[in-house]
C-alpha cells in the first residue's frame, strides 16, 4: 500500500482549494446553525403576537367611522 504523500509533495493549488472548501463548509454550517436558532426562537415566541392582536386594535375592518 502506498504511503500518504507529505504536504510538501502535494501541489499548493490542491491544498489551497481544500482550505477554501473547508472554509466554505464551516461558513455554511454556521449559517445553518443560525437559521435553526432563529426558527427555535420564532417557535418559542411566535404565539405572543396573536394573543396581543385584540389589545393592539386588530385590523382595519374592526374600525368604525363616526359621522
Amino acid at each position: 500500500m502506498p504511503a500518504m504523500p507529505k504536504p510538501e509533495q502535494v501541489a499548493p493549488e490542491v491544498t489551497a482549494a481544500q482550505k477554501r472548501q473547508e472554509e466554505r463548509l464551516e461558513a455554511q454550517e454556521e449559517s445553518q446553525a443560525r437559521q435553526m436558532a432563529a426558527r427555535r426562537r420564532a417557535r418559542q415566541r411566535g404565539g405572543g403576537r396573536m394573543l396581543m392582536a385584540s389589545i393592539r386594535g386588530g385590523t382595519a375592518e374592526d374600525e368604525t367611522t363616526l359621522g
